[in-house]
């Protein structure tokens, strides 16, 4: 899964980090327009995505996911060679639902199938492959461009190649399997799910709605994807297309080494899941804000009605930019590694994850709509910064509170429907003579404590 997300989403994120959407410069404000669409409708399909997945099964949700990035990509073709804005229009609108879609399925994935003991694992493998994808659309379009100093759009051929590479991606799909239909090593179902009528699956996916720890989460998820409009915006304003194609691809590069490493802080063994939550949110968020506060002091004097002379790599000026180009890039994009770890310490459900995984992503959406709405109206960057910024403070300090008060050490054995808890889970909690799984001291609501017969039985 994280292979086709790299071949989506990382294509997708490659095209716009070449300023404009790929296109021509000046046809920066129709893209913008158009983007602005794609996350509006990508908001509504996210919210209730997870529905979709847990009716009609992770094969058609991706495959239909896979096929709106494809119209979206060949609507920006279209639009770079006729200037004719129907096409990009539509396409918006395609890859705005199925964004959601897809992106349902990769939370999911990553936050249940996995054990509790390796979801950094998956959830940093998962980003990094999405990495990966965007890595080799930049690494394409800069040997195409190496040679090229003006600031013209992309060539043809980087479409034709993505779209080529998109639709490899319709046949991985193919051997994606439900929850149920994937055994571990020790013989055990990753869950057993029932399936339910989709009225009932939507219900399901309002009530989650009263989850007030995930609503107190909706700060953090509002920028989580704002910075990949105004890097993608900024980086059209101020240098050329070779210079932004190279950015892109160093950034997307030096992410995966710090994703790893970012794993490793998430499923450390010896130490507590309280504390890995609080490291991993110093490790990230410590950098990020730093990030942010660099941007609003180095845009405090940009007029985005009179563009500088296009910077190129040999300017004496480039290390500066290169460097806070990758950091806020990193920062921002490992902030949505956290999000996708505190929200799989809330369940194990894989029913529960895909609705938890389309809320994140239904405010993410909204928040880059906003973001790609007022950037289309050429608000300073100086204000564009600061509101992002603020929002990424406040999310800090949420995530805070949630890991010093209420994350517990484990959420097997909690009663969620259709969890089948691994047997080297039962086994150990056995020979430590346990007698409780849940740390009541972070959570006053925790579930009662577990007898040894009741774990012999799950």
């Amino acid at each position: 899964m994280g292979t086709i997300i790299g071949l989506t989403a990382g294509l997708y994120q490659a095209l716009n980090l070449l300023g404009a959407g790929g296109g021509h410069p000046n046809s920066f404000q129709t893209v913008q327009v158009v983007n602005a669409t794609l996350c509006a409708v990508f908001a509504i399909s996210s919210a209730f995505g997870g529905s979709v997945l847990n009716t009609i099964g992770p094969v058609i949700t991706t495959i239909l996911g896979i096929i709106g990035y494809a119209m979206y990509v060949a609507g920006l073709w279209y639009f770079d060679k006729t200037s004719n804005d129907w096409f990009p229009i539509l396409g918006g609108v395609a890859i705005g639902i199925s964004a959601g879609l897809i992106f349902v399925v990769m939370g999911s994935i990553a936050m249940s199938y996995s054990e509790e003991e390796e979801r950094g694992s998956f959830i940093a493998i998962s980003i990094n492959l999405q990495a990966a994808g965007c890595a080799v659309g930049d690494f394409i379009a800069l040997l195409i461009n190496r040679n090229s100093r003006d600031a013209a759009g992309v060539p043809v051929a980087v479409y034709i190649i993505i779209i080529a590479m998109m639709g490899f991606g319709c046949l991985l799909a193919l051997t994606l399997r439900p929850a149920s239909r994937v055994i571990r090593d020790d013989g055990t179902q990753v869950a057993t799910v029932q399936a339910r009528g989709y009225l009932e699956e939507l219900k399901a996916n309002i009530e989650i709605f009263k989850d007030w720890k995930l609503m107190l989460m909706i700060p953090a998820f509002l920028p989580s994807e704002c910075f990949l409009v105004y890097t993608g915006s900024v980086n059209a304003y101020h240098n050329n297309l070779r210079t932004r194609t190279l950015l892109s691809f160093c950034a997307v590069a030096l992410q995966i080494p710090t994703g790893y490493g970012l794993q490793k802080i998430l499923d450390h063994k010896a130490w507590t899941r309280r504390t890995r939550a609080l490291l991993g949110l110093a490790a990230v968020s410590v950098p990020l804000l730093t990030a942010w506060i660099w941007e609003i002091v180095r845009t405090r004097h940009y007029n985005r009605m009179s563009p500088p002379s296009p910077m190129d790599w040999t300017d004496g000026n480039f290390a500066p930019t290169f460097i806070l180009f990758c950091l806020n890039w990193i920062a921002s994009i490992l902030m949505q590694c956290i999000i996708l770890y505190f929200l799989s310490c809330m369940t194990n459900s894989p029913t529960k994850a895909a609705n938890y995984a389309g809320v994140y992503r239904g405010f993410l959406a909204a928040g880059e709509a906003i973001c790609f709405g007022l950037d289309s109206i050429a608000v300073p960057y100086l204000k564009e910064s600061g509101v992002i910024f603020a929002f990424y403070a406040t999310g800090v300090l949420v995530f805070l509170y949630l890991a010093t008060y209420h994350i517990s050490e484990t959420q097997y054995l909690t009663g969620e429907e259709g969890v089948v808890v691994p047997v080297h889970v039962i086994e150990e909690l056995e020979l430590a003579g346990k007698h409780a799984v849940v740390d009541e001291s972070s959570d006053p609501k925790a579930e009662p404590k577990a007898s040894s017969n009741e774990i012999q039985q799950a």
